[in-house]
């Protein structure tokens, strides 16, 4: 099995015990803080670590010299997109925005571990 079929196995995995846990606490002890947003913030995280990881697999193998500004650039990006999609919504639903920023965050922190080190793994096995 390539490590881009593995990588998308284990992020399925991840997401999906991500959304049971988010919904087990949105049901039971964080129900007056659902966020409606949830499903599609998970989505996002989802398809942006994916994606990142696909482009740093590229330049791995086509350029290991440019891994680590490759790896810059796309971790400026995310924030970036991040940052602005925090904006909105801070503009379009003022009455959420703590408990968004509250799972935006520990979303960012479980995708970013999980991204650090599977590409950790995979660039120490092409030394």
């Amino acid at each position: 099995m390539n490590s881009r079929t593995k990588f998308l196995k284990q992020l399925i995995l991840i997401t999906i015990i991500v959304a049971a846990a988010g919904a087990a606490l949105f049901v039971t002890v964080l129900k007056d803080y659902y966020l409606q947003v949830f499903p599609g913030l998970l989505l996002f995280f989802a398809a942006t670590t994916y994606f990142s990881h696909y482009i740093l697999l590229r330049s791995l193998n086509k350029n290991p010299q440019k891994f680590s500004l490759v790896f810059l650039g796309l971790s400026a990006g995310k924030l970036l997109t991040l940052l602005l999609m925090i904006v909105i919504y801070l503009i379009l639903k003022r009455d959420t925005v703590i408990p968004f920023l509250a799972a935006t965050f520990l979303l960012y922190l479980v995708y970013s571990f999980f991204e650090v080190k599977t590409l950790t793994a995979l660039v120490q096995g092409k030394r």
